[in-house]
Protein backbone atom coordinates (compact mmCIF):
# COMPACT_ATOMS: atom_id res chain seq x y z
CA UNK A 1 0.00 0.00 0.00
CA UNK A 2 0.85 3.68 -0.81
CA UNK A 3 1.02 5.55 1.69
CA UNK A 4 1.44 9.95 2.32
CA UNK A 5 1.63 11.13 5.37
CA UNK A 6 1.19 14.60 5.58
CA UNK A 7 1.64 16.73 8.92
CA UNK A 8 2.41 20.32 10.75
CA UNK A 9 3.77 20.99 14.31
CA UNK A 10 6.37 23.70 14.80
CA UNK A 11 8.30 21.83 17.08
CA UNK A 12 10.52 19.01 15.60
CA UNK A 13 10.43 17.30 19.81
CA UNK A 14 6.52 16.83 19.53
CA UNK A 15 4.64 14.48 20.18
CA UNK A 16 3.27 14.91 17.13
CA UNK A 17 6.69 14.13 15.19
CA UNK A 18 6.88 10.54 17.46
CA UNK A 19 3.56 9.64 16.11
CA UNK A 20 4.81 10.67 12.76
CA UNK A 21 7.48 8.64 13.04
CA UNK A 22 5.77 5.73 14.64
CA UNK A 23 3.53 5.71 11.36
CA UNK A 24 6.46 5.91 9.29
CA UNK A 25 7.55 2.93 10.98
CA UNK A 26 4.38 1.05 10.86
CA UNK A 27 3.54 1.73 7.59
CA UNK A 28 7.23 0.22 6.54
CA UNK A 29 6.72 -2.64 8.78
CA UNK A 30 3.41 -3.76 7.18
CA UNK A 31 4.98 -3.84 4.04
CA UNK A 32 3.81 -0.39 2.30
CA UNK A 33 5.70 2.61 0.59
CA UNK A 34 5.53 5.36 2.49
CA UNK A 35 6.11 9.33 1.26
CA UNK A 36 6.10 11.99 4.84
CA UNK A 37 5.46 15.34 3.97
CA UNK A 38 6.95 17.97 6.92
CA UNK A 39 4.97 21.19 6.26
CA UNK A 40 7.28 23.10 8.67
CA UNK A 41 10.49 21.91 7.39
CA UNK A 42 8.90 21.96 3.45
CA UNK A 43 8.30 25.34 4.25
CA UNK A 44 5.34 24.98 2.70
CA UNK A 45 3.57 27.98 1.58
CA UNK A 46 0.21 27.42 3.12
CA UNK A 47 -1.77 30.67 1.81
CA UNK A 48 -3.25 30.79 -1.55
CA UNK A 49 -2.01 33.39 -3.51
CA UNK A 50 -4.12 35.22 -7.08
CA UNK A 51 -1.24 33.45 -9.45
CA UNK A 52 -2.04 30.05 -7.65
CA UNK A 53 -5.36 31.05 -7.70
CA UNK A 54 -5.30 31.55 -11.50
CA UNK A 55 -2.95 28.81 -12.04
CA UNK A 56 -4.90 26.03 -10.08
CA UNK A 57 -8.45 27.26 -12.45
CA UNK A 58 -6.69 27.32 -15.48
CA UNK A 59 -5.22 23.69 -15.14
CA UNK A 60 -1.56 25.09 -14.54
CA UNK A 61 -1.44 24.78 -10.96
CA UNK A 62 2.08 25.96 -9.66
CA UNK A 63 4.97 23.11 -9.28
CA UNK A 64 4.62 22.83 -5.32
CA UNK A 65 0.86 22.30 -5.67
CA UNK A 66 1.11 20.08 -8.93
CA UNK A 67 4.05 17.80 -6.92
CA UNK A 68 1.74 17.69 -3.63
CA UNK A 69 -1.44 16.50 -6.27
CA UNK A 70 1.00 13.43 -7.50
CA UNK A 71 1.56 12.23 -4.27
CA UNK A 72 -1.96 12.42 -3.21
CA UNK A 73 -2.91 10.46 -6.77
CA UNK A 74 0.17 8.10 -6.02
CA UNK A 75 -1.11 7.00 -2.39
CA UNK A 76 -4.03 4.57 -1.59
CA UNK A 77 -3.81 5.82 1.92
CA UNK A 78 -3.61 9.76 2.54
CA UNK A 79 -3.03 10.44 6.38
CA UNK A 80 -2.94 14.08 8.01
CA UNK A 81 -1.63 14.82 11.36
CA UNK A 82 -2.02 18.06 13.30
CA UNK A 83 -2.54 19.36 16.45
CA UNK A 84 -6.09 21.14 17.60
CA UNK A 85 -5.54 24.79 18.05
CA UNK A 86 -8.90 26.81 18.74
CA UNK A 87 -11.12 23.58 17.23
CA UNK A 88 -8.93 23.52 14.30
CA UNK A 89 -5.62 22.67 13.05
CA UNK A 90 -2.91 24.72 12.30
CA UNK A 91 -2.87 27.60 9.46
CA UNK A 92 -0.32 25.07 7.57
CA UNK A 93 -2.00 21.77 7.17
CA UNK A 94 -5.59 24.09 6.13
CA UNK A 95 -3.78 26.08 3.67
CA UNK A 96 -2.31 22.50 2.29
CA UNK A 97 -5.73 21.32 1.88
CA UNK A 98 -6.38 24.66 0.00
CA UNK A 99 -3.47 24.85 -2.48
CA UNK A 100 -3.90 20.85 -3.03
CA UNK A 101 -7.44 19.45 -2.98
CA UNK A 102 -8.35 21.98 -5.70
CA UNK A 103 -11.43 21.84 -8.19
CA UNK A 104 -10.16 19.94 -11.28
CA UNK A 105 -8.26 17.90 -9.10
CA UNK A 106 -9.83 16.88 -5.74
CA UNK A 107 -13.70 17.76 -7.35
CA UNK A 108 -15.41 18.85 -9.98
CA UNK A 109 -19.05 20.47 -10.64
CA UNK A 110 -21.29 18.28 -11.97
CA UNK A 111 -24.76 18.94 -13.99
CA UNK A 112 -25.93 16.92 -10.50
CA UNK A 113 -24.17 18.45 -7.78
CA UNK A 114 -20.47 18.29 -6.76
CA UNK A 115 -18.74 15.16 -7.55
CA UNK A 116 -15.68 13.63 -5.98
CA UNK A 117 -12.79 12.85 -7.77
CA UNK A 118 -10.38 10.97 -5.83
CA UNK A 119 -12.13 7.94 -5.39
CA UNK A 120 -10.93 4.54 -4.28
CA UNK A 121 -9.10 6.05 -1.51
CA UNK A 122 -8.84 5.83 2.03
CA UNK A 123 -8.28 8.70 4.69
CA UNK A 124 -7.02 9.10 8.05
CA UNK A 125 -7.07 12.38 10.05
CA UNK A 126 -5.07 12.21 13.36
CA UNK A 127 -5.17 15.38 15.76
CA UNK A 128 -3.66 15.63 19.49
CA UNK A 129 -5.47 17.84 21.57
CA UNK A 130 -4.67 19.60 25.15
CA UNK A 131 -7.90 18.87 26.00
CA UNK A 132 -9.46 16.13 27.58
CA UNK A 133 -12.19 13.87 25.98
CA UNK A 134 -14.53 15.29 28.50
CA UNK A 135 -13.76 19.05 27.89
CA UNK A 136 -13.48 18.03 24.12
CA UNK A 137 -17.14 16.49 24.08
CA UNK A 138 -18.90 19.30 25.95
CA UNK A 139 -17.06 21.97 23.88
CA UNK A 140 -18.07 20.59 21.00
CA UNK A 141 -14.69 19.95 19.68
CA UNK A 142 -15.19 16.58 18.54
CA UNK A 143 -18.03 16.87 16.03
CA UNK A 144 -16.71 20.11 14.77
CA UNK A 145 -13.30 18.57 13.94
CA UNK A 146 -14.88 15.11 12.71
CA UNK A 147 -17.26 17.27 10.01
CA UNK A 148 -14.42 19.80 8.83
CA UNK A 149 -11.51 17.42 8.21
CA UNK A 150 -13.51 14.10 7.94
CA UNK A 151 -15.24 16.72 4.94
CA UNK A 152 -12.00 16.83 3.17
CA UNK A 153 -11.92 13.46 2.10
CA UNK A 154 -15.72 12.73 2.11
CA UNK A 155 -15.86 16.07 -0.16
CA UNK A 156 -13.12 14.36 -2.50
CA UNK A 157 -14.54 11.12 -2.88
CA UNK A 158 -12.30 9.26 -1.18
CA UNK A 159 -14.11 5.91 0.14
CA UNK A 160 -12.88 5.55 3.98
CA UNK A 161 -12.37 8.35 5.99
CA UNK A 162 -11.64 8.33 9.48
CA UNK A 163 -10.52 10.77 12.51
CA UNK A 164 -8.57 9.74 15.83
CA UNK A 165 -8.13 12.26 18.47
CA UNK A 166 -5.52 12.00 21.25
CA UNK A 167 -6.41 13.60 24.45
CA UNK A 168 -4.64 15.67 27.46
CA UNK A 169 -0.83 15.10 25.08
CA UNK A 170 0.49 17.94 27.05
CA UNK A 171 -0.23 16.31 30.56
CA UNK A 172 0.02 13.05 29.55
CA UNK A 173 2.80 10.91 31.78
CA UNK A 174 5.51 9.28 29.60
CA UNK A 175 3.68 6.00 30.16
CA UNK A 176 0.29 7.24 28.60
CA UNK A 177 2.12 8.68 25.55
CA UNK A 178 3.63 5.24 25.00
CA UNK A 179 0.30 3.64 25.24
CA UNK A 180 -1.19 6.52 22.17
CA UNK A 181 2.20 5.00 20.27
CA UNK A 182 0.80 2.26 20.55
CA UNK A 183 -2.62 2.58 20.08
CA UNK A 184 -1.33 4.90 16.11
CA UNK A 185 0.50 1.47 16.22
CA UNK A 186 -2.89 -0.50 15.65
CA UNK A 187 -5.33 2.45 13.85
CA UNK A 188 -3.03 2.82 11.30
CA UNK A 189 -2.02 -1.01 10.86
CA UNK A 190 -6.11 -1.53 10.55
CA UNK A 191 -5.93 0.44 7.35
CA UNK A 192 -2.78 -0.49 5.50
Amino acid sequence: MNVLLVYAHPNPESFNVALARTIQDEVVSNGGQIKVKDLYTMKFAPVMSMADFQGIYSGNPPADVKQEQADVEWADLVIMLAPVWWYSVPAMIKGYIDRVFTAGFAYKATSTGLMGLLKGKKGLFITTSGANRQDAEMGGMLPVLKKSLVGVFAFSGFEEKKHFNFFSVPTASDEERRQMLLEVRDFVKSMV
